[in-house]
């Protein structure tokens, strides 16, 4: 038995954390707070950064995140941070917000450009100002991953800069941040986070702390993506999606993800579509085919989700999880590639690109162009 386990973000969990964020950024002996967050949560952030004037700091806002940041939108916040003096960054809002303040948090004390920190971990020498992030999203967990997933357009490609000097310091986990979340954003972030917990279950990097968390990750995101995407008013639907993320982003940190994120990542970088809405696409695929190898697991996630599977064969209990979890996928309506802008003409190079990412290393069944190419089809 030997395992690593890194949780380097102090968690605080329950409804109206967020409205600490002004006594959290003074703790860090802060004058100046950058806010970090795009126009979609602008009334959100709006009762964030007047906690933090109440606490006498002084705020500069960013809100021009957008989905998928590029390099350049880092570089040009950050510039502004550096000129404003902040000294705490604080990040309000999905993956896109949190990652995109991941980086400006790194420039404001390592030299620019951010890409100079792609590739392997720990890149980044020098901490990086103190981040607080403020989730409105169930599903990326970046709130607590030591990862910053950013776009660079030049080289088509989605890269992700790693390490001790990346995550958040702290991550103030409010459910009541997510009850405005719009039904198609709930349903993508929330496939996404189950994505999570699923692949890093499956990886070859999995281990019994990480085993436990995702477990309990697929168990409450299963059982509650339909209610809260149904219901956004749902507070107990909304609560479970938040913990199951959070405990998805744990996992994810740790056991690593695959070839489900190996394809999403080109499929964003090439054709532009949401994160999470590629994950899902290709899900229950990429299931199928780690099935081979990872049987007992794939019927473990099953179980999980509440499915009935004693006393079946294997071969039928594996059949009934990748349905239940494709019929998941269908009950938040989530659109086929085909419907958000992936072309055929695409699926090469996205297979070529998915064959060498990272998570690739850590799929339970080894990562071919072949298997990429089929389950491109079959989610087309």
């Amino acid at each position: 038995m030997k395992f690593m386990l890194s949780i380097p973000t102090f968690i605080q969990f329950g409804k109206s954390v967020s409205k600490k964020a002004g006594e959290v950024a003074l703790g860090f002996g802060a004058k100046t707070v950058f806010c970090v967050y795009d126009k979609g949560v602008a009334k959100i952030a709006t009762g964030v950064v007047e906690t933090l004037k109440e606490s006498g700091l002084e705020v500069i806002e960013f809100d021009s995140v957008l989905p998928n940041p590029t390099d350049s939108l880092i570089e040009n916040a950050a510039q502004l941070a550096r000129n404003a003096k902040a000294d705490v960054v604080v990040a309000i809002g999905g993956g896109s917000s949190i990652d995109a303040a991941k980086g400006i948090a790194i420039l404001l004390t390592n030299p620019s450009p951010i890409t100079l920190y792609a590739g392997p971990p720990n890149l980044v020498k020098i901490p990086a100002k103190p981040l607080i992030a403020i989730p409105t999203t169930s599903g990326t967990g970046s709130e607590v991953t030591p990862f910053s997933v950013i776009t660079v357009p030049s080289i088509s490609k989605k890269v992700a800069v790693a390490g001790q000097f990346v995550a958040p310091a702290v991550a103030l986990c409010d459910p009541l941040m997510t009850v405005g979340m719009p039904p198609s954003i709930t349903a993508s972030t929330g496939m996404d986070a189950l994505t999570h917990a699923i692949e890093s279950y499956t990886a070859n990097n999995a281990s019994i702390p990480t085993d436990d968390f995702a477990l309990r990750s697929i168990s409450l995101i299963s059982k509650n993506i339909v209610k809260a995407t149904n219901n956004g008013a749902n507070i107990e639907a909304r609560a479970n999606m938040q913990l199951g993320s959070l405990l998805g982003g744990i996992v994810f940190a740790n056991a690593f993800v695959g070839m489900v994120h190996s394809l999403a990542h080109p499929i964003s970088a090439h054709c532009n579509v949401a994160h999470g809405i590629a994950n899902a696409a290709c899900l229950s695929y990429v299931m199928e085919y780690n099935a081979v190898e990872v049987p007992d697991r794939t019927i473990e996630i099953g179980v999980a989700m509440g499915l009935d599977l004693q006393e079946i064969p294997k071969e039928e209990a594996i059949k009934k999880v990748v349905s239940a979890v494709q019929d998941l996928v269908d009950a938040v309506k989530i659109p086929k590639l085909s419907a958000v802008g992936v072309t055929e003409d695409k699926f090469n190079v996205i297979a070529e690109d998915a064959v060498v990412e990272i998570p690739s290393q850590f799929n339970a069944r080894t990562v071919t162009k072949e298997a990429c190419l089929d389950v491109l089809r079959r989610a087309f």
